[in-house]
């Protein structure tokens, strides 16, 4: 797509955004404290969002349907249907759909359809209306979503020829950003959901013992309670203990199944991926540099510059990821 009709309307809904007084809105603290964090930094977000966009539309059909899953606080929906496309906002949030919903309501534009859930839903949604999306973005979602296989699966009968695009920010090639994460992952898993679990397991099974419950609480990291169940009956009835398929710091709410920034190679992600008649290639992510520092500017500015032309830069320092996945 041409990089000035992507400038133009970017700027043009970004004015828009602008207008809202988002105190005032009848959504949540935490969405009015995050888009309240984000707005200083809202140009960097509609370049990404621009950059995932040029990447993903070969043509400029934009009468397609394009979703915006995970949409969160829905500006990239906001963005997508000021370029003309066929909106669909799908979030599993309902704190995130009543705040596009509001903001749909505010601003005089938004997506075409708001759809609650995630890909099951949207999955039932599209067959039920005879809907075939073309296009399907997603940013910083990847990472946290609970089981890949089921989520490519739908993606796949939503459209066997789809083309997606998703950004992570937890990238395993750029080292220092692992060891952040890993000692934040870290963190949740001792501090929230080892406890979880441990307290679920001697509630729901009281014939354990304290040896057993420790071990099985750590032994089920990265799995939801019902999926924990079904791991406890086949230790109970045939003392097997199933080798769960997650590194030492990879953790997930146990409740929700909400991964922490879980952080996957790209040999795994194109392992899943294919397994789904999918294919994936990588981009390379880049930094804010547009500052109020002109020291950190520079510094972003060159950053950005050796990763664009120089790949070992780029594989160890770039800050997100970008996955374009196609038939």
């Amino acid at each position: 797509m041409k990089t000035n009709i992507l400038s133009k309307i970017s700027q043009e809904t970004i004015q828009s955004i602008k207008k809202i007084d988002f105190s005032k809105l009848d959504i949540s603290d935490y969405n009015k404290n995050y888009i309240t964090n984000l707005l200083p930094h809202i140009n960097y977000y509609f370049k990404i969002y621009s950059d995932v966009i040029n990447r993903l539309l070969e043509d400029e059909n934009l009468f397609d349907y394009v979703v915006d899953f995970g949409g969160g606080h829905g500006f990239l929906s906001l963005f997508l249907k000021q370029l003309g496309m066929n909106v669909i906002y799908c979030d599993h949030n309902p704190l995130s759909v009543k705040t596009i919903t509001t903001i749909k309501k505010e601003i005089g534009f938004g997506p075409d359809i708001i759809i609650e859930g995630s890909s099951s839903e949207l999955l039932s949604f599209c067959k039920t209306h005879t809907i075939t999306p073309k296009y399907l973005i997603a940013t910083d979602l990847i990472e946290h979503v609970y089981d890949l296989n089921s989520l490519f699966a739908d993606f796949q009968k939503l459209n066997p020829n789809l083309s997606m695009i998703f950004t992570t920010g937890s990238v395993k090639s750029n080292i220092l950003k692992s060891i952040r994460l890993r000692k934040y992952m870290k963190k949740e898993e001792t501090e929230v959901y080892f406890p979880a679990r441990k307290l679920f397991l001697s509630e729901k099974y009281p014939e354990l013992t304290f040896s057993e419950i420790k071990k099985l609480s750590s032994d089920t990291r990265g799995l939801i309670f019902p999926d924990i169940e079904q791991y406890i009956s086949n230790y109970l009835k045939k003392n097997i203990l199933p080798t769960i398929d997650v590194d030492k710091y990879n953790t997930c709410n146990p409740k929700t199944g909400n991964w922490t920034e879980r952080i996957l190679s790209k040999k795994q992600y194109r392992k899943i991926i294919n397994a789904h008649d999918f294919q994936v290639s990588f981009g390379i992510g880049f930094y804010n540099d547009e500052r109020s520092n002109y020291l950190i500017s520079l510094i972003a500015k060159i950053v950005n510059f050796l990763m664009l032309h120089f790949y070992f830069v780029g594989l160890f320092f770039c800050p997100f990821l970008i996955l374009k996945v196609n038939k």
